[in-house]
C-alpha cells in the first residue's frame, strides 16, 4: 500500500513539473541551435492560427482608428494586410523564427540569405541573450501552462503550452506586446 502511494506521489509530482523540463528542454534546444529537438515540443499548426488570429486583430483594430476610418485607401490597405499575414505568420513559425522568439529576438519576416557561419561574433550576443530572459511557469488548467519569459528591461514574451501526454508539453499559443509593430 505505501508502495503505490509513493509511486503515485512520484508519478504526481514528476508530472506537475513536466512544463518545467519541456521549458528547460526547449532553451537548450535553443542554445545548441537544434531545431529537429526544439520542433518536437512546438504544435506548429496551432501556434500559427494562434499568430494569425493576433495579426488580423491587430490590424482590424489600425483599420479602425479614426484617422483611417475615413480614408478611401484603408480597404486597399486591408486587403494588402490580409495578404500578407500568412507570409508573415509562415515567416514566424518556422523552427528557426520560434527559437529566434524563445530566446528573446524578433524573427526575420523574409527568408535570410546564404551566410557563411561566423561564430565568434554571434555568441557573445547569444550568451547575453540567454543571461537576459528569466523564465516563469504557472498552471492555467491541468492541460494549459502559461511559460513567461521576462528580459531585463522587463519585456515580456508569454508561451501557452497544451499537455500532451501525461509528462509532455507542446507550444501551441503566444502573447507578444507590440505584435502589430514587428517588421
Amino acid at each position: 500500500m505505501a508502495a503505490a502511494i509513493a509511486v503515485i506521489a512520484i508519478g504526481a509530482a514528476t508530472s506537475y513539473a513536466s512544463p518545467y523540463w519541456t521549458i528547460y528542454q526547449m532553451r537548450s534546444a535553443i542554445e545548441t541551435h537544434d531545431a529537429e529537438k526544439f520542433s518536437r515540443y512546438v504544435d506548429y499548426p496551432a501556434l500559427r492560427e494562434n499568430l494569425k488570429g493576433q495579426l488580423l486583430s491587430s490590424l482590424k483594430g489600425q483599420m479602425q482608428s479614426p484617422a483611417l476610418k475615413d480614408n478611401p485607401f484603408a480597404g486597399l490597405g486591408q486587403m494588402i494586410g490580409l495578404a500578407m499575414v500568412n507570409t508573415i505568420v509562415d515567416t514566424m513559425v518556422s523552427p528557426a523564427g520560434v527559437m529566434a522568439l524563445m530566446a528573446g529576438e524578433k524573427p526575420a519576416t523574409r527568408s535570410p540569405a546564404p551566410q557563411s557561419p561566423a561564430p565568434a561574433p554571434e555568441a557573445p550576443r547569444k550568451e547575453a541573450a540567454k543571461d537576459a530572459l528569466k523564465y516563469d511557469v504557472s498552471y492555467r488548467s491541468w492541460t494549459m501552462v502559461q511559460a513567461t519569459a521576462t528580459k531585463d528591461n522587463g519585456d515580456q514574451i508569454i508561451a501557452d503550452l497544451r499537455r500532451d501526454g501525461l509528462w509532455s508539453w507542446k507550444w501551441v499559443g503566444i502573447k507578444i506586446p507590440g505584435l502589430g509593430k514587428m517588421q
